[in-house]
């Protein structure tokens, strides 16, 4: 099994992503990086051949499970907000 130059960069995007969304302070930036992720993996189940993982992956870690966690985010106050 031979990687090519677009799938090793594409795995160094995503362990970046899950890396910056583990660092951020601000939750919507975490859930943009972790929604980024999930379609990196997408990319990379395609490549190993496994286009059913993939579409799931695609579906549920780049689009549903992010939108949820933004709606979530967006629905609840910050510590900062409420001591003013």
């Amino acid at each position: 099994m031979s990687l090519s130059v677009i799938d090793g960069a594409v795995l160094i995007l995503i362990v970046l992503s899950y890396l910056g969304a583990l660092t951020q302070k601000d939750l919507i930036k975490c859930v943009v990086l972790t929604g980024l992720g999930g379609l990196g993996l997408a990319y990379v189940f395609t490549s190993l051949l496994a286009p059913d993982v993939a579409l799931t992956e695609a579906i549920l870690g780049g689009a549903v499970l992010p939108a949820f966690f933004a709606f979530t985010v967006m629905r609840t106050q910050r510590f900062d907000e409420i001591e003013e």
